[in-house]
């Protein structure tokens, strides 16, 4: 990954959170932080694509409260998405080889939060994903196969406890022929911990 790129994440992450701590002065209380681990299961939708494929991600909370019942909700999360590909572009220039991808993500989901319990939660908001990794993975023609800009998916998503459900979606992930607008659909559980 060069360097303009990890400014890149870098200006992103600290601009959202540079934007939320502007709100702290009308949150209802203090600021908490957290840490969360995961596994996730994804799958790419389009002809080109097949098969759910196993993941992980690592990252963290930024809990903003708003008042008793809602928070602001920020995850900077590292991603490992993986995603299978068939064999039905693999003679098209604009194709790609049949085998699995591994596409590495900084994703950072805002949610608005509502919370139910001191233990259950329901999260909805929009996640801004970039890829990390890609000129890992080249289309026949050379040219990369997935898009590297920052891309805007939704995310909703069930705290419970110490365990947490996300549901994420973001769209034109991929340049592969006649799959520009194919989406990838993920499901994560994993664990969380509160710091303060």
């Amino acid at each position: 990954m060069d360097r303009l790129k990890l400014m890149h994440c870098a200006k992103l992450i600290c601009l959202l959170i540079m934007g939320l701590f502007g709100f702290k002065s009308v949150c209802y209380g203090q600021m908490g932080a957290g840490l969360r681990i995961g596994g996730n299961i994804s799958r790419a939708n389009g002809n080109a694509f097949g098969g759910n494929r196993v993941g992980y991600q690592l990252g963290g909370d930024l809990i903003f409260p708003l008042n008793s019942k809602m928070d602001i909700q920020v995850e900077p999360t590292y991603n490992l998405t993986r995603i299978r590909v068939n064999d039905s572009t693999a003679s098209l220039s604009g194709g790609l080889s049949k085998g699995t991808r591994s596409l590495k993500y900084l994703n950072t989901p805002v949610y608005l939060k509502i919370n139910f319990t001191g233990k259950f939660s329901v999260l909805g908001g929009l996640d801004f994903n970039l890829l990390l990794n890609d000129d890992a993975y080249k289309l026949n023609d050379g040219t990369p196969a997935f898009n590297s800009r920052t891309r805007i998916g939704y995310a909703l998503g069930i705290d419970l406890g110490a365990l947490y459900f996300r549901y994420r979606q973001f769209k034109k992930n991929n340049k592969i022929v006649d799959n520009w607008d194919a989406h990838i659909d993920q499901y994560q559980l994993g664990f969380k911990v509160r710091l303060f």
